[in-house]
């Protein structure tokens, strides 16, 4: 028999990416698996994102302290945990991707990672590895010789490097996805 527990979807959150996301959550549906939504970014852009994420944290009106200063608000917030302070980035980011039913129903959790200096293909099989998913779900645009030539593919590297089976959507592509009704 087979079976999906885990499915991941890597997001650059462009048109690929979002075809890419409805075939990811056809399949979590399908086999009542868990949705792993992960943004590779940059790293420099990943810490200005999780940095913006560390203020909102400390001065949300749940930190501050009524009629008390904003240092008196710094100091008595507590520092924000790393691993929450990327959940919540990464929620910010990617959970308008999903609709609340497809988010319920996949039991979505949304990932944020930067990428090294090996790029952002590498990001994603560590991922895969981290979470043990069985499958990944890639959207990726049709590149001319010359543009694959020069840029590469980040499929290609996750599809040579990934610990499971790799489904590559194309985009534009012909739809498969069909709703229930």
């Amino acid at each position: 028999m087979f079976a999906l527990t885990r499915i991941l979807v890597p997001t650059n959150l462009g048109e690929p990416s979002q075809t890419a996301i409805k075939y990811g959550v056809a399949f979590a549906r399908q086999f009542r698996a868990k949705l792993f939504l992960v943004h590779v970014l940059p790293a420099r852009e990943l810490e200005a994102a999780l940095e913006t994420e560390r203020v909102l944290e400390v001065f949300s009106p749940a930190a501050a302290v009524s009629g008390a200063a904003v240092g008196d608000a710094v100091a008595a917030a507590t520092a924000p945990d790393p691993g929450e302070v990327a959940r919540n980035a990464a929620r910010e980011d990617l959970a308008r991707l999903l609709s609340a039913d497809d988010e319920q129903a996949t039991r979505a959790e949304y990932l944020l990672r930067g990428s090294g200096a090996a790029g952002p293909g590498d990001a994603i099989v560590r991922c895969a590895k981290e979470h043990s998913v069985e499958l990944i779900v890639m959207g990726k645009h049709r590149l001319g010789f010359v543009e694959h030539l020069v840029a590469g593919s980040v499929a290609e590297r996750v599809i040579r490097h990934a610990p499971c089976p790799v489904l590559i959507v194309q985009h534009p592509e012909h739809d498969f996805v069909v709703s229930d009704t």
